[in-house]
């Protein structure tokens, strides 16, 4: 546990010394947040069905096509009644991850988060490594707001689900 907590800070203050001194003076952080929707794959999926949550990113570019920052992210899957049971319970999961992302021509990009991820469901709770990948496509409707469509895989140790993310850049 203690190892996840060091390469999480390591992650998140390295993205401070890897980024150009032009942006961390100007201030050129892009700040996106939006709502996601996920399915539960897995372990997940056995207590529970359709994940909604919110999620926040803090980003700034080294290069025009390589982004660094970090990432949190919370979504409630909703409980079902599983087999063999008489009660449904929901899970929380939160993630905090570092963020990096390479965005290719025609504003489409890949990107992985990595860093730590909280799960509580019926009175208990556990941490895991959280490994998140990321596919989308970024829409410049103007200087003043881009739009972030995402699917991504979240591969949370054992708590696996696939989503669609949508976000507004501030």
């Amino acid at each position: 546990m203690k190892k996840i907590y060091l390469i999480l800070g390591f992650l998140l203050f390295s993205c401070l010394f890897f980024t150009d001194a032009k942006a961390q003076s100007s201030g050129d952080w892009h700040f996106d947040i939006g709502p996601n929707v996920a399915i539960p794959i897995r372990n997940l999926s056995y207590y529970t069905s359709l994940g909604i949550g919110a999620d926040v990113a803090a980003t700034t570019n080294i290069t025009t096509e390589v982004a660094v920052g970090g990432r949190a992210n919370y979504s409630y899957f909703i409980g079902k009644t599983p087999l063999l049971a008489t009660e449904s319970h929901g899970a929380s999961v939160i993630n905090i991850t570092a963020d990096g992302s390479y965005t290719f021509p025609m504003n489409i990009y890949a990107g992985v988060d990595l860093g730590v991820g909280f799960l509580s469901s019926n009175g208990q709770s556990d941490t895991e490594f959280a490994r998140i990948f990321n596919l989308g496509y970024k829409w410049d409707q103007s200087k003043q707001h881009t739009y972030i469509f995402t699917v991504y895989f979240d591969q949370t140790t054992y708590q696996k689900c696939l989503g669609v993310r949508a976000a507004v850049r501030l």
